[in-house]
C-alpha cells in the first residue's frame, strides 16, 4: 500500500507541475530551446543533444524519468534559427511525449550582439496506464480509471526573446501560452496558468584560461511559489567545467561537463535534496551527451552555453 501511495502521489504532484510549466533540468543551461524557442540557432552552428534525468531515483516508485532529445541550428545567412525539442517524460502512471518546432528571427546589430525573437509550438500526447495500479486497488474505482489506458493529446504555443554578446545573455519566454492542459479534466490540476522564464548568465575571465560563468533561472507563477535556479560555473582551457547550482528549497546540485577536440561533449550532474522529499530519497542525477558541429568562419567557443 506505501508504494501504491508513493506512486499517485508522484503522479498527481507532477501531472499538477507538468501542467503549469516545462520539465526543469539541472543541464539546462545547454537546452535553453527547452523553454525558450528564441534559443534556437543561438550557437550559430549545427548543435545536437540528449539529456536523461532520473529523478528522486531511490526511495520513490514512480518518480520522473526525463529523455530530451534536442538539435538547433541557424540559417538564410544566421537571420533566423530553427529547433527541434523532444521530451518523453515517464510520472508515475503517466507517459507524456512532447514535439516542438521552435523559430527564431535574429536581428544581428554588429559581430557580437545579436537580439532573437523566437515562437514555438508543440503537440504533446498524454498516456496512462491504470493497470499499472497494484492488487490493493480495485482497478474498476472510477476513482483511479478503470483499467485502460487513456490517451489524450493537445496543442500549445509560446514566444520568447533571447539578446547574447560575448559577455552576457539575457532571456525570457513564455512556453505556455494557451489555456489549456493535457490533464484539464482533473480540475484541481487547472492547466489555465502560465509560468514565465526569465534568465541570464554572464562570463568573467579570471586568468588566460579559467572564466568563470554565473547563472540565473528565475520562474515566475502567479499560483505558484517563485521558483529559482542559482548557478555558478567554472570552464577550464574551453573544454572542461565544474559547477554547482542551488534550487530555491529544493536541492544543491552539483555538474561537470567535458568537450572534446572534435566537438563531442559529456556531462553528468547530481541533486542533492534539500526538501521533505529527503526523508526518502537522496536526490536526482542526469547524464548528458551531445555534439556541437566545427565551423571554421564562426570563431566561438563551442563548451558555451552562450
Amino acid at each position: 500500500m506505501k508504494k501504491l501511495i508513493y506512486t499517485l502521489l508522484i503522479t498527481f504532484i507532477s501531472v499538477s507541475a507538468y501542467s503549469q510549466s516545462e520539465a526543469i533540468y539541472t543541464f539546462n543551461l545547454f537546452n535553453q530551446l527547452n523553454f525558450n524557442p528564441a534559443y534556437a540557432g543561438s550557437k550559430e552552428v549545427l548543435d545536437v543533444g540528449l539529456i536523461y534525468r532520473n529523478q528522486w531515483w531511490s526511495g520513490i516508485d514512480g518518480a520522473p524519468k526525463n529523455l530530451n532529445l534536442y538539435g538547433h541550428m541557424p540559417f538564410a545567412k544566421r537571420t533566423s534559427g530553427i529547433g527541434l525539442n523532444i521530451l518523453n517524460d515517464k510520472i508515475g502512471l503517466d507517459r507524456v511525449l512532447s514535439v516542438a518546432l521552435d523559430y527564431a528571427y535574429r536581428i544581428r546589430f554588429n559581430k557580437d550582439n545579436v537580439l532573437a525573437l523566437g515562437l514555438g509550438g508543440r503537440i504533446e500526447n498524454a498516456r496512462t496506464d491504470w493497470g499499472q495500479i497494484n492488487d490493493g486497488v480495485d482497478p474498476n474505482d472510477p476513482e483511479f480509471g478503470n483499467g485502460d489506458v487513456v490517451s489524450k493529446s493537445t496543442f500549445n504555443v509560446g514566444p520568447g526573446v533571447y539578446f547574447k554578446n560575448r559577455k552576457f545573455y539575457l532571456g525570457a519566454s513564455l512556453p505556455r501560452m494557451l489555456a489549456n492542459s493535457l490533464y484539464n479534466d482533473r480540475d484541481q490540476f487547472s492547466g489555465k496558468v502560465n509560468t514565465w522564464f526569465v534568465q541570464g548568465g554572464l562570463t568573467i575571465p579570471l586568468g588566460e584560461n579559467v572564466e568563470l560563468l554565473p547563472n540565473l533561472q528565475a520562474r515566475i507563477n502567479p499560483n505558484a511559489p517563485f521558483d529559482l535556479d542559482a548557478n555558478l560555473n567554472v570552464m577550464f582551457f574551453d573544454a572542461f567545467m565544474v559547477g554547482a547550482m542551488y534550487r530555491l528549497d529544493d536541492s544543491i546540485d552539483g555538474l561537470f561537463v567535458y568537450q572534446f577536440k572534435n566537438g563531442f561533449r559529456l556531462g553528468a550532474a547530481i541533486d542533492f535534496t534539500l526538501s521533505e522529499l529527503k526523508q526518502v530519497t537522496t536526490g536526482s542525477f542526469e547524464l548528458m551527451a551531445g555534439y556541437t558541429f566545427p565551423c571554421e568562419d564562426c570563431k566561438i567557443k563551442s563548451l558555451r552555453y552562450f
